[in-house]
């Protein structure tokens, strides 16, 4: 229901005493054991996450806040990683006769890559790119149907003052499981990848171990790599060496690619590991019986990268545990304080307040998004979601918030509750600072807000330990939510959501477009489904919803090529500019629904 604007005059007048009994010292304790070497960083596919949400559950427990799910765990299963069985075959049919590489020393299979079988003649493809918008195609004059491409790593040029891509760092293009989505696309049946010599000569030529990439469920072909001694025996055969062709790519950003005279028999034996993962939730129960059924949540993520094997940004590192002492053992830590301190007030509430340790959140907030496909309390009677994701980093007292414009009064709130912390607040215009557990709730309307202190250089590395943590500004941070929290609770009425303006998509997890590029118009749904693209939502007046697409519809097909997943969907969308038309399928229900969208740039 929507307010009455008068009823905002009427709530900054009501008075919310709060005791200052957060303590940083109990905090940064709780910072501290979360981000120990006993959870090992708190990987999804590690067994030390399941024990860190048992700490999780004893400190609420020890609280006197009580399990909101009959035993504080919300379970749900998630696919964490790729196994390399035993029967995996690499043999090449040469002139003279075949000859069968050793797996794990000659070559490995990719941890995105599909189980199965393929036969084919060998295409090299240079790079394995097409950017059309760089006037840059691999696959140009070559017909890769049914057969398998080598492709080398990174992308041309990446050591060049003038380079192709006009970009100082390497590009999405750049990615592994773009350049196979890309083979697929062109109707490959497998990849072989094959690092770069280029300016690698000096390092080692490293196998990747299978938890060192991200991809879909279903990539939809082979992939391994090999060795570039491997590379080089297939490309004798038509008296090539893998050295000169990146050499001749690299001086014009000419065309090297061509088929070789060789035929590859691959077989490759991986299996995605699934496991049961656990969000955390503990509940205060309102005091108001016309209100209690509505809640209030405090949230934020557990889980970080364990070894650091996927999404590390100090690859070199992994094996080693990445802490996550900020991100994001700062949040959780930080709800624990919250709902200790709220049970000493919890006589004062009306509404209930749910406190929330997702799971999943680096693998693409799975926690958050179960959670809000199988919701503890309705959505529809859920007041607003907090979450707290990175504060632990304050620079000058300064704290990002995301989702002051979801709903109309929470700005004007915040900054009155402020004049009691005085904290240095600044506001979004957008949904948020990219992908975090907020977003799953943004998906489902619910208005919210995120509290995050700042990226900074040990982000997503083992650098990031607790003795780096500003515990005195975190605690005022908890002191403001806490406050917010209580005025929330006294609301005459539910706040209405508004829709903010959408942020950039994280790489390789947006369907939405990001700052620049074509604009599609919807929010994928980041829980998979067997084939396709769910829309959690479609904004109203985008190419999308111009088009008659909605929220639940499943996206198959874009501009002729089949989307089996949301890399698929990115790697399309990316290959367009706005104002292109394209033609789409998606599942509504069992029926095929075809619609015609014009693509568009995004607002503002």
């Amino acid at each position: 229901m929507r307010a009455k604007a008068a009823w905002l005059i009427v709530a900054l007048s009501v008075a919310v005493s709060v005791q200052a009994e957060i303590s940083a010292e109990r905090y940064l304790n709780h910072v501290k054991t979360l981000a120990s070497d006993r959870f090992k960083g708190r990987g999804d596919d590690l067994p030390e996450l399941q024990q860190a949400a048992r700490y999780l559950a004893d400190q609420f427990r020890a609280c006197g806040v009580l399990p909101a799910n009959g035993d504080y765990f919300q379970k749900f299963r998630a696919t964490t990683g790729t196994t390399i069985g035993p029967n995996n075959t690499l043999r090449v049919n040469f002139g003279g006769g075949p000859k069968t590489y050793k797996s794990g020393t000659d070559y490995t299979p990719l941890g995105i890559s599909d189980p199965g079988a393929a036969t084919g003649q060998v295409i090299f493809a240079g790079y394995g790119i097409t950017a059309e918008e760089f006037k840059y195609d691999d696959y140009t004059g070559l017909d890769v149907k049914g057969k398998i491409v080598l492709i080398m790593r990174h992308e041309p040029q990446e050591q060049q003052e003038k380079r192709v891509f006009q970009a100082r760092d390497l590009t999405t293009y750049s990615r592994i499981v773009d350049k196979a989505i890309n083979a697929r696309m062109h109707g490959a049946v497998a990849v072989i990848l094959v690092n770069d010599p280029h300016p690698h000569e000096g390092e080692e030529d490293a196998l990747l171990k299978a938890e060192a990439l991200m991809g879909p469920e279903h990539l939809g072909l082979l992939a391994v790599q090999v060795k570039r001694e491997v590379a080089d025996e297939l490309l004798a055969t038509a008296g090539k060496n893998l050295k000169d062709l990146q050499a001749a790519i690299d001086k014009d950003a000419s065309n090297q690619s061509a088929a070789l005279p060789v035929t590859v028999e691959l077989k490759v034996d991986v299996t995605r590991r699934t496991r049961e993962l656990e969000n955390v939730a503990a509940l205060l129960k309102g005091n108001d019986p016309a209100l209690r059924d509505e809640v209030v949540i405090i949230g934020g993520h557990y889980d970080h990268l364990g070894l650091g094997y996927q999404n590390s940004l100090a690859p070199k590192l992994a094996g080693q545990i990445h802490y996550g002492a900020d991100d994001n053992a700062s949040g959780a830590a930080g709800v624990l304080e919250l709902a200790c301190d709220l049970a000493t007030h919890k006589q004062e509430l009306k509404r209930s307040i749910l406190f929330l340790s997702f799971a999943g959140e680096e693998l693409g907030l799975l926690g958050s998004n179960f959670y809000t496909r199988e919701p503890l309390a309705p959505l529809d009677k859920t007041i607003a979601m907090i979450n707290l994701d990175m504060i632990g980093r304050t620079k000058d007292r300064r704290i990002f918030v995301g989702g002051a414009g979801s709903a109309k009064e929470l700005r004007a709130l915040l900054e009155e509750e402020n004049k009691n912390v005085n904290l240095k607040l600044e506001f979004s215009s957008s949904a948020g600072y990219g992908g975090s557990d907020h977003m799953s709730f943004k998906n489902s309307k619910v208005p919210y807000l995120f509290f995050f202190s700042g990226l900074h250089s040990d982000y997503h590395k083992p650098s990031d330990t607790w003795d780096k943590i500003n515990a005195a500004d975190a605690a005022d941070l908890l002191r403001l939510t806490e406050r917010v929290a209580l005025r929330l609770d006294k609301q005459p009425e539910r706040l209405a959501f508004i829709r903010e303006a959408e942020p950039a998509p994280l790489a390789g997890m947006g369907g939405g477009g990001g700052g620049y590029g074509a604009w599609f118009g919807s929010t994928p749904d980041f829980g998979e489904v067997e084939n396709g693209v769910r829309f959690a939502d479609v904004r109203e007046g985008s190419p999308a919803a111009l088009a008659g697409l909605r929220a639940g519809d499943i996206l198959i097909e874009f501009d002729g090529k089949p989307i089996k997943n949301l890399y698929d969907f990115t790697y399309v969308l990316r290959a367009h500019k706005p104002g292109d038309e394209v033609d789409v399928v998606v599942l509504r229900g069992a029926a095929k629904v075809q619609a015609r969208v014009k693509l568009a740039r995004r607002p503002g």
